[in-house]
């Protein structure tokens, strides 16, 4: 079941990514292109990241990493063809929400990613004793914020650095119901999420400062 879901998070991700770069008029054929290359990068980082963090001993899909193969691959094609730009990062960050949120459902059932000792309503029983259900929360907290960000986006209230950056912070204050952090005061989750953060701000400042340099 959680192969199923992580690939079907895939497809649905890269198909709705696909499908707002097509309503925004960008060419099949440069369509095809960047989705091959966002399945690429985003799966080889979303597996360095787990191998890396483990200490080379582990395998697996880390979430933090596959988002970021997905920025890094809209500003590949950016550089390529930087007329669909805003395009390119407007549909990735549309995803992001869509592709975590069905990735957890799959957690939820393989029983991954445990959350912090929880004797509360909702509680579920794991290996270790009662734990919140954290893999339940990030999907439907996910799956919320995909639909509001849809909503925004049909409406073309829709600013994708806002997103991006909701996102990462949604993302870090749920990560301290993870299990991970009755031992560590942050984790190497939330530091990649505060990385993309910073690298959005400062990839936005420089192409504010750029644009007007050149009016």
């Amino acid at each position: 079941m959680y192969a199923a879901m992580i690939g079907l998070s895939i497809v649905l991700g890269l198909g709705a990514y696909a499908l707002s770069l097509k309503k925004k008029s960008v060419p099949a054929n440069i369509i095809f292109y960047s989705v091959i290359l966002e399945l690429v990068i985003s799966i080889y980082l979303a597996l360095m990241t787990t191998y890396v963090l483990s200490g080379a001993n582990g395998y697996g899909l880390t979430s933090s990493g596959g988002a970021a193969g997905m920025l890094i691959g809209v500003f590949i094609m950016s550089k390529i063809t930087p007329q669909y730009g805003k395009s390119f990062f407007d549909s990735c960050v549309l995803s992001l929400p869509l592709m975590y949120g069905i990735g957890k459902i799959g957690c939820a059932f393989a029983g991954c990613c445990g959350g912090i000792d929880y004797t509360g309503p909702l509680h579920i029983g794991s290996e270790r004793g009662d734990v919140f259900p954290i893999q339940a929360l990030e999907a439907i907290a996910f799956l919320s914020i995909y639909a509001i960000s849809l909503f925004l986006y049909l409406k073309d209230r829709f600013n994708s650095l806002h997103a991006a950056i909701a996102y990462s912070f949604a993302k870090i204050l749920l990560d301290f119901l993870r299990e991970a952090h009755e031992t560590k005061l942050i984790t190497a989750n939330q530091i990649m999420c505060l990385g993309i953060v910073l690298a959005l701000l400062l990839v936005s400042g420089f192409e504010k400062r750029r644009a007007f340099s050149n009016e």
